[in-house]
């Protein structure tokens, strides 16, 4: 059977009302009380069925007793006397016992018994008898030898009277509804009495259990009750449960102090990073400034080289302008191979150097541009030690949290 569940933070959560022992104490008298009705209803069900397959045979054989009471007045002598006085009481015994019965005398009984004994017999009138389902069996009552002497009208096998026996539905179950009023109230009484000793015995049984809600309430409403452990005191399914919810909370402190030893190993080993990271900082930084003082090194000794000073530079204009005039006074050709070689050489040379320079200055900017990435890449490192540091300072307040008050 399915059912809804409850929000976490409902306010029935917790409510006397809503109590296992008071649910199961209801139940219970509920229960009760529905198996007594339906034990009253099974018990009106077989009236009926009594009623129905058995009530005619029984008022058969309640006609043939009452008949053979008949009989057993008609022996004596003064039967027809004796009658007067016993038939009432015959009656009163037969509507004790539920029946309506009527005992009608034959016109040849009655002229008899008037002619005999100068009386009219009455018997047992039929009575007005109220409209209701019944079972009813007739019997005729014949003449018999002992029965000549009184009956002087009659011959042997007449008719002297009927006997006529009834029972009402109505009858079984007013005795029903009074079984009912009797063993209701005794059932009432058992039922709240039975209900008082099941609240007993579930207090008793249920003692492991609240000890256990105890524990689990602990844990839920207060930080550091790690140490709390439930008490064993049966063998049944709450001390298994009991033993099972130690089993977990150990299993849970073994976790916190691994997770605590794992903090701690990122404590250290943040220390450890920030350290070489400290050190690596003053290295980058001492590269760095190696790195531009050596630009600024190569780009003077670049300007200060001899083969590119400025004397050499005036010395070749002067070179180019003679050369010039020479060529203009017409000089010899091996002269001005001689000039023209020389010029060449130094433009060699100068172009050598300028080459040898941007390499250099090329090599110096990449390893510069490096260094700058290096630090870039360190200024990450940092902010990964950060976030490290606030996932170990989150992680040891959690296991704080976690510890049983008072623990180191």
């Amino acid at each position: 059977m399915a059912h809804d569940t409850l929000d976490q933070n409902s306010p029935l959560i917790g409510r006397f009302d809503q109590s296992f022992l008071i649910h199961m104490i209801r139940d219970f008298f509920v229960i009760l009380i529905a198996v007594t009705v339906l034990e009253f209803t099974l018990k009106a069900g077989l009236v009926y069925y009594d009623f129905r397959v058995n009530g005619p045979g029984q008022v058969e054989s309640a006609a043939g007793d009452l008949a053979e009471n008949v009989h057993s007045i008609m022996r004596n002598e003064g039967g027809p006397v004796a009658a007067r006085t016993v038939y009432p009481i015959i009656n009163r015994n037969w509507n004790d016992l539920g029946y309506r019965i009527a005992i009608i005398p034959a016109p040849v009984t009655v002229t008899s018994i008037e002619e005999s004994f100068g009386f009219r017999p009455e018997g047992v009138p039929l009575g007005d008898w109220p409209e209701a389902r019944h079972n009813a069996a007739q019997i005729d009552i014949r003449a018999e030898t002992f029965c000549l002497g009184c009956h002087t009208g009659a011959d042997l096998g007449d008719v002297l009277g009927s006997v006529i026996v009834r029972r009402d539905l109505r009858t079984d179950f007013t005795k029903w509804m009074e079984d009912v009023r009797i063993t209701g109230m005794l059932s009432l009484g058992k039922i709240v009495l039975h209900s008082f000793l099941l609240f007993l015995i579930l207090r008793a049984r249920l003692e492991p259990l609240l000890g256990l809600r105890a524990v689990v309430s602990n844990l839920a409403r207060a930080y550091g009750g790690l140490t709390h452990r439930a008490d064993i005191r049966t063998a049944d399914e709450f001390g298994v449960l009991a033993r099972d919810l130690n089993v977990f909370l150990d299993r849970v402190g073994r976790l916190v102090e691994e997770l605590d030893s794992v903090l701690n190993r990122v404590v250290v080993i943040n220390d450890d990073m920030m350290t070489i990271q400290g050190d690596l900082r003053e290295r980058i930084d001492a590269l760095t400034g190696r790195i531009r003082q050596m630009e600024r090194s190569v780009l003077n000794s670049a300007r200060t080289d001899p083969h590119l000073a400025q004397v050499r530079l005036d010395h070749v204009q002067r070179n180019m302008r003679a050369l010039q005039e020479r060529a203009g006074a017409g000089l010899a050709g091996s002269e001005m191979a001689a000039m023209a070689e020389e010029l060449q050489s130094f433009l060699t040379h100068a172009e050598a150097q300028v080459t040898s320079s941007e390499r250099v200055f090329a090599d110096l900017a990449a390893l510069g541009d490096d260094s700058e990435r290096l630090k870039g890449a360190l200024g990450e490192m940092v902010r990964l030690e950060e976030r490290m540091k606030g996932v170990a300072e989150t992680g040891s307040n959690l296991v704080e949290r976690l510890r049983p008050a008072g623990a180191g």
